[in-house]
């Protein structure tokens, strides 16, 4: 398997005020967590530092969601799952999950760059610590 960098973005959700619909299943986040599982792995002795913390990012996002959707037992859903996930496409997993997770990825560095934004540029930061409190 290739290795995939977290980037590009894509919403992946569908929203209305009325109603929320999430644009996967609670199945296809548990298929991407044992897809990204099983490449973590795979490429475990060779894995960089920052792939590893990429796709260890990427295990949690989509454990997160499907906890949030299901709230079963992660290890009761591995295991019922899986037999499901080896019978399926594997070529088909692999693109659709690569695909959210650089748009996780993407939307990730896009929050980080808006909260640097947010923060004082350190010279504005030094310039107040060398002002004395105003009384």
């Amino acid at each position: 398997m290739a290795l995939l960098v977290l980037g590009a973005s894509a919403p992946l959700l569908a929203q209305s005020p009325e109603t929320f619909e999430p644009a996967f299943s609670a199945d296809d986040d548990l298929d991407c967590a044992i897809f990204v599982g099983a490449l973590m792995a795979e490429m475990d002795a060779e894995m960089t530092p920052d792939n590893r913390v990429g796709l260890t990012s990427a295990f949690t996002y989509f454990v997160g969601r499907y906890e949030a959707q299901r709230g079963i037992k992660l290890t009761e859903a591995f295991t019922a799952r899986y037999p499901v996930y080896l019978a399926s496409n594997p070529a088909e997993i692999e693109q659709t999950c690569s695909i959210r997770m650089r748009a996780f990825g993407a939307r990730l560095q896009a929050a980080g760059s808006a909260l640097s934004q947010l923060q004082p540029s350190p010279a504005s930061t030094d310039e107040q610590a060398d002002t004395p409190p105003q009384e």
